[in-house]
């Protein structure tokens, strides 16, 4: 687009040299030079970026095989001989884009394809204003800084999907502002946001919280960096730490236009420690949530224990234990109390085909499900599906590629 304003320029100019007079031809030749800049500037901002390289677009992608064994008995089956389950899913595919107005502004959008549909929605989209080498402002729509385990990309897990105790209780999208402060060994962020689950919704949405503040505080102990702290998996030759976290979610509903639900309060509590070795990690956190709608309250627990260590420079083992601990006035579920804990057992293989890369995976991993969906409040994602009986087994096989 440049070159070819810049062609026209010269043309028009070598034109004006052979047929107007020397003082028309200067002023016609000013006038011109200022449009072409006009258009180069022009032209410049339709790339989206004053920084010149800035623009990057990302891709994500997950494939998998799945096998699911339910009990033949399950009254969640539509017959005795539907208790096996198989099949491919293309878990998920993200489309990113990402670049800066300034040195210190800069914007990031992200769409996400359903697995089931294959249709686009907006995931994130977030602009980022960093007011010093310590502070940064965020607006947007963004997972705001609560549960550790959520924050975590899901390219950058240990196992194929997040923790059934996170799926449960997690904050997942929203829109608001966050403020970000980080020193050398600490780090706090601020949100005042629309409250769990309101991404993609309009400020009068009947599902967004009337308001919501979100807290959280981190220390950093040893040699390893913010970023090591990005991801679960700790390389071989990499650095050791502790990081240590803890933060609250605050939000009310039901006392604004407009709003399907009673008036509402909930407080969310999570702590958390993240270790970091040679070759090596360990993550545990634990999640307390209250909901008080006047006429009851509810309050429910949840609780993580994972590990994965290298064997090789490409291959890591891991497990993970999770609890979901209901509250006992859980109203009843397909007729029965949805007060009973989950527990999910979770064993895998990891192999980075390159070395020290998650653009490139390969996880087989099993897991075992030893108590009653429809007993319990977890929500059925990944390879959970409903089941009334115990001892549910699945088996994911899932390759992953980022570029």
């Amino acid at each position: 687009m440049i070159l070819k304003n810049a062609t026209i320029v010269a043309a028009l100019a070598g034109s004006l040299v052979g047929n107007a007079n020397a003082g028309d031809e200067s002023e016609r030749l000013l006038e011109l030079t200022h449009a072409y800049s006009l258009a180069e500037s022009e032209s410049l901002s339709l790339l989206g970026s004053a920084v010149p390289d800035s623009l990057k677009v990302s891709i994500h992608t997950q494939f998998r095989y799945s096998i699911n064994k339910r009990g033949d008995d399950s009254t969640t089956l539509a017959g005795p001989k539907n208790d096996l389950t198989l099949g491919f899913t293309t878990r998920r595919t993200k489309v990113g884009i990402e670049g800066k107005v300034t040195d210190d502004i800069s914007a990031k959008i992200k769409f996400s394809f359903s697995q089931s549909s294959g249709g686009a929605a907006l995931e994130s989209a977030v602009l980022k204003w960093k007011l010093s080498d310590t502070v940064t402002f965020r607006a947007g729509q963004f997972k705001p800084g609560l549960i550790r385990e959520e924050n975590i990309s899901s390219s950058k897990q240990l196992a194929t999907d997040r923790s059934a105790a996170n799926e449960t209780i997690n904050q997942d999208f929203t829109q608001g502002v966050e403020l970000i402060i980080t020193d050398d060994d600490w780090r706090l962020i601020g949100s005042f946001n629309d409250g769990f689950g309101t991404d993609n919704t309009f400020f009068s949405s009947a599902v967004e919280a009337d308001y919501a503040v979100t807290a959280r505080g981190e220390l950093k102990f040893g040699e390893a960096s913010w970023s090591q702290y990005k991801q679960f998996t700790s390389w071989r030759g990499a650095t050791g730490g502790l990081l240590l976290g803890a933060a609250a979610n605050y939000q009310g509903m039901g006392n604004t236009n407009p709003s399907t639900v009673p008036q509402t309060e909930m407080t969310t509590f999570t702590a958390d420690a993240s270790l970091l070795g040679d070759g090596w990690n360990l993550f545990a956190a634990g999640t307390w949530r209250s909901m008080n709608t006047g006429a009851m309250t509810l309050t429910d627990g949840a609780f993580i224990l994972q590990g994965g260590v290298f064997v090789s420079d490409h291959d890591e083992f891991f497990a993970r234990w999770d609890l979901i601990m209901p509250s006992d006035s859980n109203p009843t579920v397909v007729g029965v109390s949805g007060s009973n804990d989950f527990n999910t057992f979770t064993v895998g293989w990891n192999h980075y085909i390159i070395p020290e890369s998650h653009a490139a995976k390969f996880t087989l991993e099993v897991q075992h499900y030893p108590d009653a969906t429809t007993e319990s409040i977890v929500s059925i994602r990944g390879n959970l599906l409903p089941d009334s009986t115990t001892d549910q087994f699945a088996v994911t096989a899932q390759i992953q590629l980022l570029f």
